[in-house]
């Protein structure tokens, strides 16, 4: 049977190590409170040691994998944030043009001295909500009465508060 302990346990080899007095007595005292032998506190903080030794060398080479994944994860969140953006465009175009025919057709043509400057206008409204925070923009936007204030306006009516240069 002892034999079979033999080959399984992992070779050894003996050496001679020298402490200060205060380093033993810490020791001995751990050893006792983990009811253990001074010998394997002594594996025990060579072994964590060596471990710690081992992490240190490879920082570096961890350090450049874990940037190597984060980036690739930032670029393709980045690639396809793009790509939505690219559509929300396109939908957006989409619907500022049809808006635009609509809008011309419902233009009171007495009131207005020109489509292109009602155009105009309305692209600096738009910018005024893309420059707002977007909870401000949205509140104003979800706000019925100032829906029904921009209907108006374009269909030329609250004379108040259409410009006089149109």
């Amino acid at each position: 049977m002892k034999e079979n302990a033999n080959r399984d346990s992992p070779k050894t080899q003996k050496r001679s190590v020298v402490f200060p007095i205060e380093t033993l007595e810490q020791i001995e005292k751990l050893a006792v409170k983990k009811n253990v032998f001074a010998s394997d506190i002594i594996r025990e903080f060579v072994d964590k040691g060596l471990a710690i030794n081992s992490y240190e060398e490879n920082i570096d080479t961890i350090t450049a994998i874990i940037h190597q994944e984060i980036e690739a994860s930032i670029k393709a969140l980045a690639n396809r944030l793009a790509g939505m953006i690219n559509r929300i465009t396109i939908i957006s175009a989409a619907g500022y043009y049809a808006n635009i025919a609509i809008v011309s057709d419902l233009i009171d043509k007495d009131r207005y001295s020109s489509f292109e400057k009602i155009e105009r206008l309305a692209r600096k409204r738009a910018l005024t909500y893309a420059n707002m925070k977007s909870s401000e923009a949205l509140s104003i936007f979800m706000n019925d009465e100032e829906m029904k204030k921009a209907i108006d306006e374009i269909k030329g009516g609250m004379a108040s508060n259409v410009d006089s240069d149109v």
